[in-house]
């Protein structure tokens, strides 16, 4: 294509978006459309940039307040541990609200009804559990959820990277993984 041409087609395109948007009859209508659109993308990305930065803070103040937690030596009383394992089981069991717990001196006791197949990841989650000396498992496994009550109903564990995948992102997700992509198409395009 020449250089004319080109110029021919850019100035085509020129004139007919000058003529779109200052026509006498639809022409208010369309700049004040275009304005509205480009002020709802600025409050947009300002909403998305400050529930970026609030997911992120709160993140890593959580982060530093585990590391803390890590290295202080706490007794935690019954009330709590049980708390923490209640607070785990809904990573490794598909119905965590049919599991029982509780504790006597960092003693946990276990009981409910459970899938068969999750019993020793349940065990082996609430094991690792801070304040957890040890674990008694006095759960009633069963092969299918077929006739258990507390069994029943479609249950998608929050560790899966299925759910996690399908779920809506955390703000700091989005941004990571905006970043992750944007990193690898520079690196793509430089080769």
């Amino acid at each position: 294509m020449t250089s004319a041409a080109r110029s021919s087609l850019i100035g085509a395109g020129v004139g007919a978006g000058l003529m779109f948007l200052f026509d006498p009859n639809r022409g208010r209508r369309r700049r004040a459309l275009i304005r509205d659109k480009f002020v709802r993308a600025a409050r947009r990305t300002r909403e998305a940039a400050g529930a970026t930065g609030r997911d992120l803070t709160l993140r890593t103040s959580g982060l530093a307040a585990e590391a803390r937690s890590r290295f202080a030596p706490e007794a935690a009383d019954d009330r709590v541990i049980c708390e923490r394992v209640r607070a785990d089981l809904g990573r490794v069991a598909s119905h965590p609200r049919a599991i029982r717990v509780a504790s006597n001196g960092g003693i946990v006791t276990l009981t409910g009804d459970v899938l068969a197949s999750e019993v020793s990841a349940i065990v082996a989650h609430v094991n690792r559990v801070r304040g957890v000396r040890e674990v008694r498992n006095s759960m009633m496994p069963h092969a299918a959820s077929n006739g258990i009550p507390a069994l029943q109903g479609r249950s998608e564990r929050p560790g899966w990277w299925s759910t996690w995948m399908r779920s809506g992102w955390s703000p700091t997700a989005i941004a990571a993984t905006g970043a992750g992509a944007a990193a690898m198409a520079v690196a793509i395009a430089r080769r």
